[in-house]
């Protein structure tokens, strides 16, 4: 309990005990006047009565101020309920579209990944077919050679079979050799 309303309690507690007390006072019947007449009436009982209507008009008029403000404070909670709800919502639609972004940005990558190696493996079947036709040009071109060897070294032969010349490879080495210095 706060504290105020523990006071406001024992303050009502003592007022109560105080008009039992002295009840027998409160309703004594004095003249009592009114501007325009005078009558016979406990005055205690007046006292006690006007205040007491007081005091209950300002408990309506402060029961429907709280009424008033509690019904204020549901109208502004729901119109921050709308609010958020509208923000999330507008939240929502941000992640979706930027993870619409995301999604086509990656696809875009990846079919320039797919581009770029599709042109590559291009590129490495064109020099793989270059160097098989290099290979296969210098494979003609030494077969070509060894053919013309294989030719002059059979005419050498039948020029030294008409000649009767015998030659031996390793006294030819040398005489070659013995030539050239």
């Amino acid at each position: 309990m706060h504290l105020r309303t523990v006071f406001l309690l024992l303050l009502f507690v003592f007022c109560s005990i105080f008009l039992i007390v002295n009840w027998e006072g409160v309703m004594a019947d004095v003249t009592v006047n009114l501007l325009y007449t005078q009558i016979q009436a406990p005055l205690g009982l007046i006292l006690l009565l006007g205040p007491g209507l007081v005091i209950l008009i300002c408990l309506v008029y402060g029961f429907v101020q709280q009424a008033a403000l509690s019904l204020e404070l549901r109208r502004v909670n729901k119109q921050l309920q709308e609010a958020r709800d509208l923000a999330q919502k507008a939240e929502r639609s941000r992640f979706i579209e930027l993870k619409s972004d995301l999604q086509k940005h990656l696809l875009d990558l990846q079919n320039q990944s797919a581009a770029r190696h599709s042109a590559l493996l291009a590129r490495i079947d064109n020099l793989q077919e270059a160097m098989d036709s290099s290979s296969q040009e210098t494979v003609n071109s030494l077969s070509a050679s060894v053919g013309e060897v294989e030719d002059r070294l059979a005419q050498l032969v039948q020029l030294a079979s008409e000649k009767q010349i015998e030659v031996k490879e390793k006294e030819m080495v040398e005489s070659k050799n013995s030539v050239r210095k």
